[in-house]
């Protein structure tokens, strides 16, 4: 055994207490809970852990640093703590019959300074009794919610039946009412968590509709601004690089919409579908003459939903259209620098042309210029040479040298040319 455990995977025990984590507890019927629901930001966390470590410590248990959940007896009644990425959980559970279905969310907490010292905003508040047949013999469940939003169900092949409005009430709270025909204790647990969950899940799916209203009234201003952009790049109407400045100044903007709401979406969607995942685990069976969560979910979040995708994606395409008519304009602007460089280039070969014309020209004087200074020369050397030598042909050495003069300043300058073009 010991050379197994030598062999363990490095996140065995952390997978196996993920595994572990977020089991409600099992549940005795009758029972009241009461649920509150925090958001939490990053910077929240180290605070929250402090204060459930010393209301832990106050009922002699000691809270691990990754525990993301903890049940804690607190006298008569229960704490169930859940943590979750951006909110987190605190159900208190008392067992028994109480004198009324629903009450004071404060009264089921045991010590409300410390509750009040908790980090984060409240989100959501739901109460939930859970009572036998027996208890309502004589009362009408309907009475206790509003009849117009009135659900009701049987759920968990028929060993259920919930009652539920989604409405805050009077107290400041949600209300949830379990009629249990049999289930076991863990069943229980496992129903009263599917339900608080498919709750939380659907609050926290519409977090992102502030953010599809804003967006609505953004998008269609800023497809109409592209489409006059684009409209204006394909006629050609106005300076390529202020056009390439709009198309700038817009694609920031968008941006910089995505990154303030895409996430947010994002896990719009995520939870939406968590939201189904509860549902379809409830094993819901309608009942006549009452509205079900599916029927509930269908009508209320899944248009939202789909408004929250629908906002995603016009977003993402005006992204891509975004992109697609700057490199538009970025192709229009490319080529015309490359026909300006073009024609650049032409007018440089003709002004080299002509230079080499103009350079000819003057080589050609030049060739002049220097075997006439320089048949100068020979003809001053000669009359000092006819002065002291009267016999001195002058007359045919001067014949000679003007063409073997000539010939000499035509070579020198071939060789020139010559090693100017070697290199």
């Amino acid at each position: 055994m010991v050379q197994l455990y030598l062999r363990q995977h490095p996140q065995r025990d952390l997978l196996e207490q993920e595994l572990q984590q977020r089991f409600f507890p099992a549940l005795d019927s009758p029972c009241q809970l009461c649920q509150f629901v925090l958001t939490l930001s990053g910077t929240s966390r180290s605070a929250e852990y402090q204060a459930m470590q010393q209301l832990s410590v106050q009922y002699g248990k000691e809270l691990q640093a990754h525990e993301q959940d903890c049940n804690l007896q607190l006298g008569s009644s229960w704490l169930r703590w859940e943590r979750h990425n951006e909110f987190s959980t605190y159900t208190f559970i008392r067992s028994g019959i109480a004198p009324h279905l629903f009450c004071d969310p404060q009264d089921l907490v045991p010590d409300n300074e410390w509750f009040n010292s908790l980090p984060g905003q409240l989100f959501r508040v739901v109460q939930l009794s859970i009572v036998q047949p027996a208890q309502l013999a004589k009362q009408d469940p309907a009475a206790l919610f509003v009849s117009e939003h009135l659900i009701s169900s049987m759920v968990f092949n028929g060993k259920a039946r919930i009652w539920t409005d989604f409405r805050k009430h009077n107290e400041g709270a949600g209300r949830m009412l379990v009629l249990d025909h049999g289930l076991s204790r863990s069943a229980l647990g496992a129903l009263v968590q599917q339900l608080f969950d498919l709750g939380n899940y659907r609050k926290l799916a519409l977090l992102a509709w502030p953010y599809c209203k804003l967006a609505l009234h953004q998008l269609p201003q800023q497809e109409q601004q592209l489409a006059v952009i684009t409209s204006r790049i394909e006629q050609k109407q106005g300076n390529d690089e202020q056009l390439l400045d709009e198309l700038m100044q817009l694609a920031a903007q968008t941006e910089h919409q995505i990154s303030e709401n895409s996430s947010r979406l994002q896990a719009s969607n995520a939870y939406y579908q968590l939201t189904l995942d509860r549902l379809k685990s409830l094993d819901e069976q309608p009942v006549d003459g009452f509205m079900s969560l599916q029927h509930f979910t269908e009508r209320r979040l899944t248009p939202a939903w789909r408004t929250a995708q629908s906002v995603l994606k016009r977003q993402q395409q005006l992204a891509e259209r975004l992109g697609r008519s700057t490199e538009l304009l970025r192709t229009q602007i490319n080529f015309k620098l490359a026909w300006q460089n073009q024609r650049l280039l032409a007018s440089m070969d003709k002004r080299a042309q002509l230079q080499l014309k103009l350079q000819s020209a003057v080589e050609r004087l030049s060739v002049v210029a220097i075997s006439y200074y320089f048949l100068q020369l020979l003809t001053k050397a000669q009359q000092a040479i006819v002065h002291w030598l009267p016999q001195w042909p002058a007359e045919t050495i001067e014949s000679v040298s003007i063409p073997l003069v000539v010939a000499m300043v035509l070579w020198y300058f071939w060789r020139l040319r010559k090693k100017l073009a070697q290199h």
